[in-house]
C-alpha cells in the first residue's frame, strides 16, 4: 500500500469496485481512521456520506457512500511496478507478443520460429514498445526514471486504473518522449485548473482514447483535448453524450479520425458541429440514436461545405431513413467509404441504389465495387426510376427537361447520371420496345452449402458482372465462413437439375457461366 498516495480525491479499489476518497478521519464511538468513499457504482455504497445524521462528505448518488477501514481498500501501485509485474513476471506475455506479430504482418495464422527468444526480448523493458495495463491499479509514477527504463515505449493503455488526475497522467507521459498512443478510458480524472500547462508533457501523443470517462460532459472532453495539440486520432465512445456543441476554433486542426460511437446522439445537427474540422477524414457514429441526416442551407444537388475532407463514415445501427439519408450523404464532397444498417426486407436493392446515389462511393458495408460494377448499379438505378423521371418532366434530351422539385428532392443525383450515361428509354413513347429486364443486371440465386448440409438454404442477389473471386469473399462474410477456407463454387441450372457446372476460374464473372436467376449456387470446401 502506498501511504503517500492516500488523500482526498485519490482513487481506491475494493472487491472489484472503484471509488474516490472524499473524507479521512475518525468517527464518534470508534477508534482508528476511516475513509469516506464515494463509489462509482451507486449500489456498492450504503448512504449519502452521512453518519448518525451528520454529513461527512458529498456523494454522486444517495447510496454511493460508505465508510471503510484503510486496510480494506487497495490504494494501488506505481506505473513502474505495474510494468515490471506485467512484462517481467507475467506468463501471458509470450502469447500477446504472438498476437502483436500477427497484427503487424496482417496474418491470421502464423508460426513464429524462436518465439521463446522473442518473448524474452519483449520482457526486457528496454525493448518494450507497447504496454497494455488495462485494469492494473496504477495510481501514478514515483521517482523512477521511466525514460531510461522504457526508452522505446510508444503506446500505453492505462484504462480502468486508479489514476485520479490528468496531472498524474502527465507525470507518466513526461518521461516517455516516444509516447504516441494513450488510452485512459474508464478513469475518473480530475481536470486541472490550467490544462494548457500540461501540453508540454502530452504534445507528442497523436492517438488518444477517452472512452467511458464516467462523469465527463462534452465540454469536459474538449477541455481535456486542449492538452493534446497534435491529435490525429481521437476516440470518445460510451460517454453518454446526447449533445456535442460547437468546437473551439483551432482545437482539432490536425484531427483525421474521430470515434463518437455508442453515444445517445439523436440529432444530426449535433454531428454537424464536427463539420468544421479541416482535416477530418474518418468519422465513426455507430450505435448512436440518429434518425435522419440533413445538411443545413444546401439544395438537393449541391455539395455541403461541411466535412470538406471526410472520406469514411460509419453509421451502423442508427434508426435512419436510409433512402433519405443516402441522398443527403451525396452532398459530402469526398466520401468514399460508408457503413450503414438497413432493412433487407424493405430495401431490396439498397446497396445498388446507394452506389448509384452517392457519386464518389467506392465501398459500402465493406463491399468494394469495380468501376464497371458501379456503372451497372447506376444504369440499373436509371432504369428502375425511368417512369417516375418522365412523369415528372424528364426528357431524353436532358437540356429540355424541367423536373419537378419533388423528383429532384427524392432523386438528387438522377440528372448527373443522365448526363453521364444518357436518359433511359421512355417506355411511354416506345410501346413496342421491351424494357430491359432486371435479370440482365442481377441474378437471384439459391445458396446451398454442400459442406454443411444442416445449414438452411438462403437466397441472395448478385450482379452478373461480379467476378467469382469476389463472390467467394462476399459469401464468406454473408455466411460467416472461416476466411481461411478455400471455397469451391459450382451451380445447378433450373433448366437441368441433374447437371452441375463448376465455376473454376476466379477471374471470370458470373455471366461467363450463363448463370441465371433461380439457379442454385453450390458451395463446398
Amino acid at each position: 500500500m502506498m501511504e503517500f498516495n492516500v488523500g482526498i480525491g485519490k482513487r481506491v479499489e475494493c472487491d472489484g469496485h472503484h471509488g474516490t476518497i472524499q473524507w479521512i478521519g475518525e468517527l464518534p464511538s470508534t477508534q482508528g481512521t476511516w475513509y469516506g468513499i464515494d463509489w462509482d457504482d451507486a449500489s456498492r455504497g450504503r448512504h449519502d456520506g452521512s453518519h448518525n445524521n451528520i454529513k461527512y462528505f458529498q456523494t454522486r448518488y444517495s447510496t454511493s457512500g460508505s465508510f471503510v477501514r484503510p486496510a480494506k481498500v487497495n490504494t494501488g501501485i506505481s506505473f513502474e511496478k505495474a510494468i515490471r509485474g506485467r512484462y517481467q513476471n507475467d506468463a501471458t506475455v509470450e502469447s500477446e507478443v504472438m498476437e502483436q506479430l500477427q497484427r503487424e504482418i496482417n496474418a491470421r495464422f502464423v508460426e513464429v520460429v524462436g518465439m521463446d527468444k522473442i518473448g524474452r526480448k519483449q520482457s526486457i523493458l528496454e525493448e518494450l514498445k507497447t504496454a497494455v495495463l488495462t485494469g492494473w491499479m496504477i495510481w501514478g509514477t514515483d521517482e523512477t526514471d521511466l525514460a531510461t527504463l522504457l526508452p522505446k515505449l510508444h503506446s500505453v493503455d492505462v484504462s480502468l486504473s486508479l489514476l485520479s488526475s490528468w496531472i498524474a497522467v502527465a507525470d507518466i507521459a513526461r518521461q516517455l518522449p516516444r509516447l504516441r498512443f494513450l488510452n485512459v478510458s474508464g478513469n475518473m480524472l480530475c481536470i486541472p485548473d490550467n490544462p494548457e500547462e500540461l501540453r508540454k508533457n502530452l504534445n507528442y501523443v497523436v492517438h488518444l482514447v477517452l472512452n467511458n470517462m464516467l462523469v465527463y460532459s462534452w465540454m469536459d472532453l474538449l477541455t481535456c483535448c486542449t492538452m493534446f495539440p497534435e491529435l490525429r486520432n481521437l476516440q470518445m465512445a460510451f460517454n453518454k453524450l446526447d449533445v456535442l456543441g460547437p468546437i473551439p476554433c483551432g482545437l482539432f486542426d490536425s484531427l483525421e479520425e474521430l470515434d463518437i460511437g455508442q453515444n445517445p446522439i439523436s440529432s444530426w445537427e449535433e454531428i454537424c458541429h464536427l463539420g468544421s474540422l479541416p482535416r477530418l477524414e474518418s468519422l465513426n457514429a455507430n450505435n448512436c440514436c440518429l434518425k435522419r441526416i440533413m445538411f443545413p442551407s444546401t439544395s438537393a444537388t449541391d455539395k455541403t461545405p461541411l466535412f470538406p475532407h471526410l472520406k469514411r463514415l460509419m453509421l451502423a445501427n442508427n434508426p435512419l431513413d436510409t433512402w433519405e439519408c443516402t441522398g443527403e450523404l451525396n452532398k459530402l464532397a469526398k466520401m468514399e467509404y460508408l457503413v450503414i444498417s438497413y432493412d433487407v426486407k424493405t430495401s431490396r436493392y439498397f446497396q445498388e441504389f446507394t452506389f448509384a446515389r452517392i457519386s464518389n462511393l467506392k465501398v459500402l458495408n465493406r463491399t468494394e465495387l469495380s468501376p464497371k460494377e458501379k456503372r451497372d448499379c447506376e444504369l440499373f438505378y436509371l432504369k428502375t426510376f425511368s417512369s417516375e423521371y418522365y412523369k415528372n418532366g424528364g426528357k431524353e434530351d436532358q437540356n429540355l427537361s424541367s423536373l419537378s422539385h419533388e423528383f429532384m428532392e427524392r432523386h438528387p443525383t438522377y440528372l448527373r447520371l443522365v448526363k453521364a450515361h444518357g436518359a433511359p428509354l421512355d417506355d411511354s413513347d416506345f410501346k413496342t420496345q421491351k424494357s430491359q429486364k432486371l435479370k440482365d443486371l442481377k441474378a437471384e440465386l439459391k445458396i446451398i452449402v454442400l459442406s454443411e448440409p444442416q445449414r438452411e438454404e438462403t437466397v441472395k442477389y448478385f450482379l452478373l458482372t461480379t467476378k467469382v473471386a469476389k463472390v467467394k469473399m462476399m459469401l464468406k462474410r454473408y455466411l460467416k465462413i472461416n476466411p481461411s477456407l478455400n471455397l469451391q463454387l459450382s451451380y445447378r441450372s433450373t433448366k437441368d437439375r441433374g447437371f452441375e457446372v463448376p465455376m473454376d476460374n476466379d477471374q471470370q464473372d458470373l455471366a461467363f457461366y450463363s448463370i441465371e436467376s433461380g439457379d442454385a449456387l453450390l458451395i463446398s470446401w
